[in-house]
């Protein structure tokens, strides 16, 4: 009877246990509790929409992007280049000034004093080499051009004479001692025509070009002609009418200056002296929000500036455009020679989206944005450990208008960060 009883209560125990566990009861306690049945099948796709609605900015094929017209990259101001290798540790930031090319700067001064009688050019006129800026009378000029005709007119006689007296000697009609006079007579008058016409090269005028004269011949022998030696613009001028200009005068005449080569001079403190070279690379930034020249340095002096006690690192730059005016301080980032070559970006391409450093890769139609890793850091260049590679298309100005587009298009979009 006690078995029974025990067989009897173990099988209300398991009936009692399968009704709770029956769908009907799995319901009711839904509804009780208010929450709603799911799936694996939902809750998989619940976690796909979290990753599409919070995807990283480097994820593949995740990555969002900034459509533009080209009225709208324009607008932006946007610049782009291509990422680069060099050095962000051991840039030297240096200050420098830029000047004229002094090969490429004539300081025009007649060579012969006279008086000027007309002037042809103004300041910040172009002029190209042997045009006439000014013209002088000279006095000096016409006693140089007087000396070359006359010793010009006695080669002549002399030449007439020495063949006349050839001939002679030739027939046994004069004496020897006579054709010796005639031909030492020429070989001295040749002299003469030959030093008379290096006078004339002295002072700028070409002797060939002046024609054989005679006592009747109305040729004026004070004009003289100030050209200009160099191609350029005129930069200064000093040259006015009725004025004398004596031969070496200061200031001069005329300064012309070809502008599309300058000098740009940094100043180097003691520490840094030896860790500049020839050759290494720089970045010449003029502060007027383009991006920096890229260039080399030709010459480092190994001369200290008497007053400043800098060095001197002098780079020469082929200025097209004028970007770059004698006068302008310039600031110049020097690659020192113990600097190492890492794959860089300019600081002015990076933007910070959801937390993460990103830059904006060009498109067909606009920017894609790339999350990038980054390494050393300086006030110029960030390293890029990861997320771009050397050669591709980056917005380097205007990166935070193209955070603004996107963000712009998220929040339209239901999705601003």
């Amino acid at each position: 009877m006690t078995l029974f009883k025990t067989n009897l209560l173990a099988v209300t125990v398991s009936m009692l246990a399968l009704a709770a566990c029956s769908p009907g009861n799995q319901d009711r306690d839904q509804h009780s509790t208010g929450a709603a049945p799911h799936s694996d099948t939902d809750g998989a796709q619940h976690e796909g929409n979290l990753e599409d609605n919070h995807a990283e900015p480097g994820g593949r094929g995740a990555n969002p992007e900034v459509h533009l017209s080209e009225d709208q990259f324009s607008a932006l101001g946007i610049t782009v280049e291509a990422v680069t290798t060099g050095a962000v540790d051991g840039v030297l930031e240096l200050p420098g000034e830029v000047g004229f090319d002094q090969n490429h700067l004539a300081h025009v001064s007649p060579r012969v004093s006279g008086v000027v009688q007309s002037v042809s050019v103004a300041e910040g006129d172009r002029v190209e080499a042997g045009d006439i800026l000014a013209i002088l009378n000279s006095r000096p000029l016409a006693d140089a051009k007087a000396a070359y005709l006359s010793a010009r007119a006695r080669l002549d006689l002399a030449e007439s004479s020495y063949q006349r007296e050839e001939r002679l000697w030739e027939r046994q009609i004069s004496a020897e001692q006579d054709f010796l006079n005639a031909r030492q007579a020429l070989e001295e008058a040749r002299i003469v025509v030959r030093s008379a016409g290096q006078q004339l090269d002295a002072l700028g005028v070409d002797a060939s070009t002046l024609p054989r004269v005679n006592a009747t011949t109305n040729l004026s022998l004070t004009r003289y002609e100030l050209a200009a030696p160099i191609a350029g613009t005129i930069i200064e001028r000093h040259a006015v009418l009725g004025e004398v200009l004596e031969e070496g005068g200061q200031p001069p005449a005329f300064i012309i200056a070809n502008t599309s080569s300058v000098w740009v001079d940094a100043a180097i403190y003691g520490g840094d002296l030896g860790r500049l070279r020839a050759g290494a690379a720089v970045s010449i930034d003029p502060g007027d929000g383009v991006a920096p020249i890229e260039s080399t340095i030709d010459f480092v002096s190994p001369q200290i500036g008497e007053r400043t006690r800098t060095g001197r690192a002098r780079v020469v730059i082929a200025n097209a455009g004028d970007r770059l005016r004698p006068g302008m301080f310039v600031t110049v980032f020097a690659v020192a020679s113990d600097a190492v070559s890492v794959v860089r970006v300019p600081v002015s391409a990076l933007q910070t989206i959801d937390g993460r450093s990103v830059v904006f890769v060009r498109s067909d139609d606009g920017f894609e944005v790339r999350s990038v890793q980054l390494g050393r850091r300086s006030e110029q260049f960030a390293e890029i450990l990861s997320g771009v590679s050397p050669s591709e298309l980056i917005a380097i100005t205007g990166t935070f208008s193209l955070k603004a587009e996107l963000q712009k298009g998220e929040f339209d979009d239901g999705h601003a960060h």
